[in-house]
């Protein structure tokens, strides 16, 4: 999901009608929190689940190089430009389909991550703060499945394909809110001349959404016609809800992907693909926690992905109320131990934070600096004293968006007591939160999932800015509006990182919001399964070019 502040030059009442849809969308689609499904869809279309009796029957013996997950979900339609939907990027059409750049995956990239590289480009360039280029690699070509005669995929093809994803209205229309020309160079080259700088035009050039369409392939069927693209991936779906991805042989870059075929089989939870994994009826599940230490006893590997802009967050009113004074603020924070709260509601999987996505790991604070705030029960209850502060009353609201997540707020609230606050909680339900708190910005504090944002600038200009379309603390910090103002046009990474850890340590140090539960999944596989190394940034799943399968289970 996209969500960034929009240009101050947009009219009031278009910013605030696309915030208010999208911040919907992303409300609607939400799976927050620690161990969590990816993202399904508002209006999944309905699929038989199989169970590993009929699956053993299908699946067994395995095919060979063929790679099979178990997935949750399916999408209303295929039409990847008009669809907001986690499985259909991870799992579904979008993986057929090419971008112009793509993200890294795959072993040796230190998570968290976003960079990017080529995907249907040979190389680009950044000709100035507001002008770049991108060759088309003259070895793509379009798949010459479903009665569709291949050729060299085009220039045109990509200019067709960014007019048509900024279409207004639709869903992922603001990825493109910066650029104000998209030029037609030669054949192989486009060139994008912005409005503005943004320093997340790459990462929002592979966002899974921005995909490449060939322009004959797009009819009024192409929301439940055929899918054809220049990936990686050949993509069909049968009745039965499972979805096959067949490698396609004639693929600009020969080494991907390394599998065969991937078989996405249909479950309707989590524990059910534990299952089927535990007997060896499919390769790679998505699994929780309780299920994990049986698995692994099994002798079953896993990994932790950490989802970046999904989770849960903690954040103050700073303009009203008793945390106008900042040293109050500080207090609070000074009062909470989130990481022992992770333990006991999450069993620790998940993360701390100050929550903005980065494109490189080396951005974050480090571990220490972010435990600065934290944990100092008696350096509280001096702050408050210093602020002459005493049995200051909290409504702390808790949006219900299930029981953990309920559970997270009242061991924070308890924190808080502990440290003198007299907390009083208040929980709401999903449609309450979003009025409360996200349109009508009435709370003091509140513990809830933060609408999904997929960049650096979508969290910090949209979130933290106090201008940001989002912008929900009540800040009036100038220092902090610049610095954010400043990393977003900068173009050198070590820089601008530089720029982002001032901003984080600036963010707790005026004690405004933080993530408390960062999202994780734990994603087990069997001994056959070489090289899954998931990140999904932006809900990408380019990490499965790299996943192979082979050997004894």
């Amino acid at each position: 999901m996209f969500l960034r502040a929009l240009p101050k030059s947009t009219p009031a009442d278009v910013r605030s009608a696309s915030w208010v849809l999208l911040l919907t969308l992303a409300l609607l689609t939400l799976a927050v929190g620690c161990s969590v499904s990816p993202t399904p869809t508002p209006t999944p279309t309905p699929t038989p689940t199989p169970t590993p009796t009929t699956l053993a029957g299908k699946l067994d013996p395995r095919p060979e190089g063929t790679l099979r997950v178990a997935v949750i979900g399916a999408a209303p339609h295929r039409d990847l430009h008009q669809l907001v939907s986690e499985w259909a990027t991870l799992f579904g059409p979008g993986l057929a389909y090419s971008r112009l750049l793509r993200f890294e995956g795959g072993p040796g990239i230190e998570q968290p991550s976003m960079a990017v590289r080529c995907d249907l480009c040979d190389e680009w360039r950044r000709l100035d703060a507001r002008t770049y280029e991108f060759d088309v690699d003259p070895a793509a070509r379009w798949h010459d499945t479903n009665n569709f005669a291949s050729r060299p995929v085009t220039a045109q093809d990509v200019v067709f394909s960014l007019e048509r994803l900024r279409t207004r209205g639709f869903p992922h229309a603001g990825l493109l809110d910066a650029v104000d020309v998209i030029q037609l160079v030669n054949d192989r080259t486009v060139r994008l001349l912005l409005r503005y700088p943004d320093a997340d035009l790459p990462q929002r050039l592979a966002s899974p959404y921005a995909v490449i369409m060939a322009p004959e392939a797009v009819g009024a069927d192409l929301r439940t016609g055929p899918v054809v693209g220049s990936g990686p991936w050949v993509y069909e779906q049968g009745r039965s809800g499972e979805v096959d991805l067949a490698a396609w042989p004639r693929h600009h870059r020969p080494s991907e992907p390394a599998a065969k075929a991937i078989e996405a089989l249909p479950v309707n939870s989590l524990s059910t693909g534990a299952a089927l994994l535990g007997t060896n009826q499919v390769d790679v599940a998505q699994v929780l926690e309780p299920d994990w230490p049986g698995l692994e006893a099994m002798g079953f590997n896993s990994v932790v992905v950490i989802r970046q802009g999904q989770g849960s967050v903690l954040a103050l009113n700073a303009g009203s109320g008793p945390f106008v004074d900042v040293g109050v603020r500080r207090a609070l924070f000074q009062a909470l131990d989130p990481w022992a709260a992770l333990d006991e509601v999450f069993a620790g999987l998940g993360a701390v934070g100050v929550g903005v996505p980065v494109v490189e790991p080396s951005w974050l604070l480090g571990h220490e600096a972010l435990r600065l705030g934290f944990d100092q029960p008696e350096a509280a209850v001096a702050g408050l004293r210093a602020a002459r502060a005493k049995d200051i009353v909290v409504t702390l609201l808790i949006a219900n968006f299930g029981e953990a997540h309920v559970r997270l707020g009242e061991t924070l609230a308890d924190q808080m007591t502990d440290a003198g606050f007299v907390v009083i909680t208040e929980v709401l339900t999903r449609s309450q939160y979003f009025s409360r708190v996200w349109q009508d910005r009435e709370f003091e504090a509140f513990v809830g999932p933060l609408p999904p944002t997929a960049t650096t600038n979508d969290f910090l200009l949209g979130l933290v800015h106090s201008d940001g379309p989002q912008s929900i603390t009540g800040h009036a910090d100038s220092e902090l509006d610049v610095l954010i103002e400043a990393q977003s046009i900068e173009a050198d990474p070590a820089a601008r990182g530089d720029l982002v850890r001032q901003i984080q340590a600036r963010m707790l140090d005026q004690a405004l919001l933080f993530m408390p539960a960062i999202a994780a999944e734990r994603w087990a596989f069997s001994a056959r399964v070489r090289d899954f190394a998931p990140s999904m940034p932006a809900g990408a799943g380019d990490f499965w070019r790299a996943a192979a399968v082979g050997g004894p289970p």
